[in-house]
């Protein structure tokens, strides 16, 4: 994952969207990368999560607040 060293400013407000949450690995690494910067994120948002791999609990566990259209458990 790479982001521009100016593609936000510190203190910016950070919506961050994708559009699977499975192992959370993606928006783990954006949102580390994002907060380097000095910005703040509002909130993660995804179409679906798959809260049974324990992405949507990583994200909680780090301060974030996580948002899905639509889960869906199970095998």
């Amino acid at each position: 994952m790479e982001l521009h060293k100016d593609a936000f400013k510190p203190g910016d407000n950070v919506v961050l969207v994708d559009d699977l949450i499975a192992t959370g690995g993606t928006m783990l690494a954006a949102s580390r990368l994002i907060r380097r910067i000095g910005a703040d994120i509002v909130e993660v948002a995804a179409m679906i999560d798959l809260p049974d791999l324990g992405g949507s609990r990583k994200l909680q566990d780090e301060g974030l607040k996580v948002y899905t259209v639509c889960s869906f458990e199970g095998d």
